[in-house]
């Protein structure tokens, strides 16, 4: 009897919340219908002007249209894209925050630090993939080298001679890949920023340096460098001839410097799934795809789950190399 007198009042209990429940749930499920219903902020870990920036630029413009509200781009540049993912953490995951992230941030960091005060696979949920380009590696103009099988030649005749110049993680670590693939001793050298290095490679007083298209290609054409390879291929380092790596004989270096949208951790499937559906659209129109080429980006059009399967397969690679070349993780 005391059992079934228990079961009543529970049943009591759910009976009175139900309306009350019920009014939430309808409230929320509204919410999201009609989302969005206000401008959407959209985060850049970088300042205006560079190819992260650019892409949220184009993409926001074309996203507004789509989805019928402001898309608000908010650069905060600092800790190569931190202070923009920390803010992001930290926002409401109701999708009127959102934060276009590199794979510096979602995959290179997790491999060369110790320890981050985040996890992009369990902090953040995956809204798609963006934007991309590769890596052009590039010599002085009066470089003796016309090939990257040239470049590995003296580099193994000389071990250590050679210099390229470093960057943030991503340069260091794609050095090392090389090193590791063509079993070859090069000495990294370290710069602030990509002004020095244009420098410094243009002047010959470095061998070889990585760098984005827009830094490339304007040097190529004014012949103060030429292109040896690119990370990986796309139609701008066809169009021009350049040897992806795996062409070039580097067989297993094959990746993008790449953009991803991501949300609060805790965003809804509904608005994840409406702002992956409007952003695989607008990606895939021309006019949008035409944008992004003239700063030699390509549009990358890409599933919550694609982006998810990217951050973990990137991840483990950047892992082996910093394995592979023994090398100390950052504190």
């Amino acid at each position: 009897m005391q059992n079934s007198w228990n079961a009543l009042k529970r049943i009591k209990r759910a009976l009175m919340w139900a309306p009350i429940v019920g009014a939430l749930s309808f409230g929320t499920a509204a919410a999201q219908s009609n989302y969005p219903d206000r401008p959407i902020n959209m985060l850049v870990g970088f300042s205006a002007g560079g190819p992260t920036d650019t892409a949220a630029r184009v993409l926001g413009e074309f996203l507004s249209q789509e989805l019928g509200q402001p898309i608000v781009i908010n650069n905060k540049p600092g800790a190569g894209g931190l202070v923009a993912a920390r803010e992001l953490m930290g926002s409401p995951p109701d999708g009127y925050t959102i934060y276009l992230a590199s794979n510096g941030i979602m995959t290179v960091a997790a491999a060369r630090y110790e320890k981050l005060d985040y996890d992009p696979q369990q902090d953040m949920a995956a809204v798609g993939t963006v934007a991309g380009y590769p890596h052009i590696l590039i010599v002085p103009p009066n470089s003796p080298f016309n090939s990257i099988t040239d470049l590995i030649a003296a580099a193994k005749a000389n071990p250590g001679a050679l210099n390229a110049a470093q960057v943030g993680n991503v340069n260091e670590l794609t050095v090392e890949w090389i090193k590791n693939e063509a079993g070859i001793d090069v000495a990294l050298i370290p710069y602030k920023g990509g002004a020095a290095v244009v420098s410094d490679l243009t002047s010959g007083r470095i061998d070889f340096a990585l760098v984005a298209p827009g830094v490339a290609f304007p040097l190529l054409d004014g012949n103060k460098a030429r292109a040896l390879g690119a990370t990986s291929d796309n139609s701008f380092t066809k169009k021009r001839g350049i040897p992806s790596f795996k062409e070039a004989g580097l067989g297993n270096i094959d990746f993008y410097i790449w953009n991803g949208l991501v949300a609060p951790k805790g965003t809804s499937e509904a608005i994840i799934n409406k702002l992956s559906q409007a952003t695989q659209k607008v990606l895939a129109m021309p006019a949008l795809q035409e944008k992004l080429g003239v700063v030699f980006l390509d549009a990358v059009i890409g599933s919550p789950a694609d982006l998810e399967q990217l951050i973990q397969n990137e991840t483990a690679s950047w892992k082996k190399v910093v394995k592979d070349a023994n090398l100390t993780l950052l504190k």
